[in-house]
């Protein structure tokens, strides 16, 4: 009799316990849930409802890895309780997202409460208010001033969150590299006012444009980022990035005015392109670049042969920067005839680079990735100084031609090109009227009124001025007028089919034409055969190069050439 009432009285001490701890567990401000060994729900209370929005019948004997929650430094909650076989208790932070859609964290304890069992508790102290007022706190640095968009410190925090979720789902992440065509155009011309309140109205179209959940940030001038997140299918993220693209077409108002701009993007996806925020934004912007290459209001995605591609670009601008301390750099000169006397008359200078590795490299490699790293400069100043004293030696060894130099649009646009080039043929000696300069025509009207003040300035020396690859770039000839040159050059793009093409014959012809009614000589590049000779002879044309009289040769072979008795045009 005695133990059946001590063996109730400890059942009833017993319950009275669990009430107790029932009590103290449910006024708890922590979150408090206990797990069994395969991490399934046993008991949740009411602070962890509230953390997570979630009733009891939503949670009793589901596994915990169902929430998906985010665990600091784990997969998964099953490779956290694999690493807890050897450490009972693990701290960190934990991340999740609350019924109703908002993003809580919390700083959780896990305990191995029962080692027999296999009986987890684990402790949710909820850290979001403390995160939003740390936030708020940080927004100023976070939000771009002009559009209202995060910014870049932003992006990168969000698209790391991001990436977080997105790994062990099975889902795509698209980052979208979006560039503004010609923004740096409308800003020059219509005002930075102006220019903001597109960028705004920009960001607005963008914003509305993508789904619920998209993350939309402006990067940095007129390149904005957007990240669409737990994507199934790349064909999902092409649409959306096509449709906004075709649609960047209509136009913005702003002010009264109606301005019309078209849009580039880049296209990277996780897990395909990268798995971190760094490697993903900078493919989706090489394949932004890519597709500005091929042609603006596009868009491209990365891919391999694209890495590759900028990989070389860098090796081939680290090697550009020692080429010039290496002397690496060589010029060539291809002569050029005058057709009235059968006779060379002056040599183009033409810029090689004598790789140790690559052999001879054209400027059609490096040029461009020179002028993009602003070698331009020294490089084209370099050529100008070699010319020159190759012209002098020409002329010391009894062979008085003009040396033509190309001119690009960087080394026009200094105001202090002329007194560089005064300095040069002081310094070699070398008569500046036997020097031409060839300039195209898109390098003339980056900067009309500066370009013409320069010109003028050579012609004042004696520099004789050629307008290279006429008649490629600007239909109007109104420009001739403010520019004081000599000399028309004819593109080989002309001259090619020149025997069959009405088309270049009509252009052909029309140069010449407008050559000699201006006063000007007409030059024709590219002449490989004697048909084409003919033709340009009886059409009058002053002057020709091309294959059919001498490739470009060095130094050298072009003194030897120029000794050579039968180094002439025979007649035609």
């Amino acid at each position: 009799m005695n133990g059946g009432r001590d063996q109730g009285r400890k059942i009833q001490k017993l319950q009275e316990k669990l009430h107790i701890v029932s009590k103290i567990l449910e006024h708890m401000k922590e979150g408090v849930v206990i797990l069994d060994s395969r991490g399934r729900i046993k008991a949740v209370n009411r602070a962890f409802l509230k953390i997570t929005g979630l009733g009891h019948d939503q949670l009793y004997g589901r596994e915990i890895q169902d929430l998906d929650l985010k665990w600091e430094g784990f997969a998964s909650f099953e490779e956290l309780l694999r690493a807890m076989r050897e450490k009972k208790t693990w701290q960190g932070e934990v991340w999740g997202v609350h019924r109703d859609g908002t993003v809580f964290t919390s700083e959780v304890s896990l305990v191995k409460a029962d080692e027999e069992e296999g009986i987890y508790v684990a402790l949710f102290l909820d850290t979001s208010d403390r995160r939003n007022l740390e936030d708020s706190l940080r927004s100023l640095s976070h939000y771009d001033p002009v559009t209202g968009l995060p910014n870049r410190a932003l992006l990168y925090d969000h698209l790391s969150y991001t990436l977080f979720r997105a790994k062990g789902r099975d889902k795509l992440v698209g980052v979208v590299f979006f560039d503004i065509d010609n923004f740096k155009l409308i800003n020059d011309t219509l005002g930075h006012e102006i220019g903001d309140k597109l960028l705004k109205a920009f960001a607005r179209r963008l914003a509305s444009h993508f789904p619920s959940g998209t993350l939309v940030s402006r990067f940095g001038g007129d390149e904005f980022v957007v990240v669409l997140p737990l994507m199934d299918r790349v064909e999902d993220v092409e649409e959306l990035v096509s449709s906004f693209v075709r649609g960047s077409t209509n136009p913005f108002y702003i002010d009264s005015q109606k301005i019309y701009v078209t849009v580039t993007a880049g296209i990277s996806v996780f897990p395909m392109d990268g798995c971190d925020p760094q490697t993903l934004l900078r493919n989706a912007d090489i394949a932004m670049h890519h597709a500005k290459e091929l042609g603006k209001s596009s868009y491209r995605f990365f891919t391999d042969e694209l890495n590759l591609k900028v990989t070389e670009r860098f090796s081939l601008e680290a090697e550009l920067r020692d080429a010039l301390e290496k002397e690496e750099f060589v010029l060539y000169y291809q002569p050029i005839f005058d057709l009235n006397e059968n006779h060379i008359v002056c040599a183009e200078a033409l810029l090689r680079w004598h790789h140790p590795d690559k052999g001879v490299i054209l400027p059609g490699r490096f040029i461009e990735v020179a002028e993009e790293v602003d070698l331009i400069t020294p490089i084209g100043e370099w050529v100008l100084r070699k010319a020159c004293a190759d012209g002098r030696k020409l002329h010391e060894e009894g062979f008085p031609l003009r040396i033509a130099i190309n001119i690009s649009a960087n080394q026009l646009s200094v105001r202090g090109f002329p007194s560089l080039l005064k300095e040069v043929v002081l310094e070699t000696g070398f008569d500046p009227r036997y020097l031409e300069v060839e300039i195209t025509e898109s390098a003339l009207m980056k900067n009309k009124q500066e370009a013409a003040k320069i010109l003028k300035e050579l012609r004042d020396m004696g520099v004789n001025i050629a307008i290279d690859d006429f008649g490629t770039s600007y239909s109007s000839l109104n420009y001739l007028k403010f520019f004081p040159v000599n000399k028309l050059k004819i593109d080989r793009s002309f001259i090619g089919d020149i025997m069959s093409d009405p088309n270049d014959v009509a252009i052909a012809t029309t140069i010449i034409a407008i050559a000699h009614n201006l006063g000007l000589k007409a030059t024709a590049e590219g002449v490989e055969t004697e048909e084409q000779l003919i033709f340009l002879k009886l059409w009058q044309c002053d002057e020709a190069q091309g294959f059919y009289f001498s490739p470009p040769v060095t130094m050298d072979r072009l003194l030897e050439l120029l000794r050579s008795e039968s180094f002439r045009i025979k007649d035609v």
